[in-house]
């Protein structure tokens, strides 16, 4: 493996114990035992939620940093370095609904769930359009996709 490269075991190690040490401690009767007044939130799941957030945010960085070093010369990857960082948020999101709502959850009505639910779904369908906008321009800038705008000089 090529040394420009050798960081992205470290990622995966650090993404990988962060989901074990989540799951083998919100597991534990200590922290599913241990609560916050009555709120029903308890230690498992502030344990679980900073583990698996803190593995969706390495995921993240994982895949900014990887399309930021593919070059031009590096085929096949060069032509898909475009949709790693949109593939990865609409990942990261699908998958952040349920780990947000590890911590809120216990604290959410109805009317407020159903807020919540929306913000998400409006999000990953954002997240599919930037994809989307990503395969067809040929870029994950955005920028493109609006034509280039830029603000008019004097």
């Amino acid at each position: 493996m090529n040394e420009r490269w050798s960081w992205i075991i470290r990622y995966g190690i650090v993404i990988v114990l962060a989901l074990v040490l989540a799951y083998a401690l919100g597991a534990m009767d200590l922290f599913r035992t241990t609560r916050f007044g009555r709120s029903g939130l308890n230690a498992a799941r502030l344990v679980e939620f900073f583990g698996y957030g803190g593995a969706l945010l390495v995921f993240w960085l994982t895949a900014r940093r990887a399309a930021a070093l593919i070059g031009r010369d590096q085929a096949p990857w060069h032509h898909v370095r475009h949709i790693i960082v949109p593939a990865a948020t609409l990942l990261v999101l699908a998958t952040a609904h349920a780990v947000v709502l590890l911590v809120l959850g216990p604290f959410m009505g109805g009317a407020v769930r159903a807020a919540y639910n929306w913000v998400f779904i409006v999000a990953i369908i954002l997240s599919c359009a930037w994809l989307l906008a990503a395969l067809l321009t040929g870029s994950s800038s955005l920028s493109q996709l609006f034509g280039g705008l830029r603000p008019q000089r004097r």
